[in-house]
């Protein structure tokens, strides 16, 4: 059984900020990690961190987000010219594809090897994407609570979500009142827009409290930052973005 259990979001290409987080929370094998979603596109090392997670199968879980599904649309039909082509393209998706390139490029030897590869690699996104859960529900220490990457239709039972809506959904969700007797952690949208302070520290529906959203921003936001819930005590653990690389460069 899990010691710790966690939950963060929206890490966009971040891997050494997780990597960072990882090290502050002292996660270990005996701790459950749940990442909601995007991590792709904005920062530089989306690839590195789906291939982190695919090496913990045992205490790692990603769920889609809404740019997992456009990553997968996109390489589908690898037309920037489609809708969701040129929604990917507006969001990040170009440089995503150019990171995947480099990222696969280093174990090949020849242009034939790296376009074998590439295909397959293609091919292996687009399943993972489909393999991923969009929602997931566990109790932790007696709480009842639903994992989810941007919301649910609050009109609609638990088991007729839409991926889309479980993926994109903002206000109609944060707004309303949830599920009755669960309480629903999420990301996608960033806190800034739903604290209404121009802050990115994790929020706790004050209204219905019966959801809590945990999108710092570090995607998007200069001086975004990542928040890791522990979801045994609610409890948070911050990493800001602008702080981390300040570090960085005077290390």
């Amino acid at each position: 059984m899990a010691n710790k259990v966690y939950a963060l979001s929206d890490l966009h290409g971040h891997y050494d900020i997780l990597l960072a987080m990882l090290e502050k929370i002292h996660f270990d094998h005996t701790d459950q990690l749940y990442i909601l979603g995007d991590c792709n596109d904005r920062g530089e090392k989306a690839m590195e961190i789906y291939d982190f997670i695919r090496q913990h199968p045992d205490n790692m879980v990603l769920l889609k987000g809404n740019h997992e599904l456009m990553m997968r649309d996109f390489l589908l039909k690898k037309d920037w010219e489609c809708p969701r082509g040129r929604l990917w393209q507006s969001n990040g998706g170009a440089k995503t594809m150019e990171q995947m390139e480099r990222f696969l490029q280093k174990d090949c030897s020849c242009h034939k090897e790296f376009q074998e590869k590439k295909e397959d690699f293609h091919h292996w996104l687009i399943d993972y994407v489909n393999a991923l859960p969009s929602f997931i529900q566990l109790n932790v220490g007696g709480q009842a609570l639903v994992l989810i990457h941007a919301g649910i239709n609050p009109e609609a039972p638990l088991e007729e979500q839409d991926e889309e809506i479980c993926a994109w959904v903002r206000d109609w969700f944060y707004l309303s009142p949830a599920i009755k007797g669960k309480t629903i952690v999420f990301g996608h949208t960033p806190l800034c827009y739903i604290n209404g302070d121009k802050s990115y520290d994790v929020w706790f529906d004050p209204i219905y409290q019966d959801k809590v959203g945990i999108d710092g921003g570090l995607g998007p936001f200069d001086d975004g930052q990542l928040n890791c819930l522990c979801l045994n005590d609610m409890s948070v653990t911050v990493i800001k973005k602008e702080e981390y690389q300040r570090k960085r460069e005077g290390m």
